[in-house]
């Protein structure tokens, strides 16, 4: 009986760490584009971000800024 609780015990602990280590990542840039033609004026660099991070990114409200509006693309 002792021997079955421990190995529960390891496996939870083990599953337990292991989706622990998994983070949720992507690579984001922000694009400007015009407004009247809808043309991409230029995007920043490429840059990794994660979990939190990630979720503010992606939930961002692009800027418009009189013709122009810039917003996060994460891939």
């Amino acid at each position: 009986m002792k021997k079955i609780l421990i190995i529960s015990v390891l496996a939870f602990s083990t599953l337990v760490f292991v989706t622990s280590c998994t983070k949720d990542c992507k690579k984001c840039k922000t694009v400007t584009s015009d407004n009247t033609s809808g043309a991409q004026l230029s995007e920043g660099s490429s840059s990794e971000y994660c979990d939190t991070d990630l979720d503010n990114k992606e939930s961002a409200e692009p800027v418009n800024d009189g013709s122009t509006t810039t917003k996060w693309v994460c891939q």
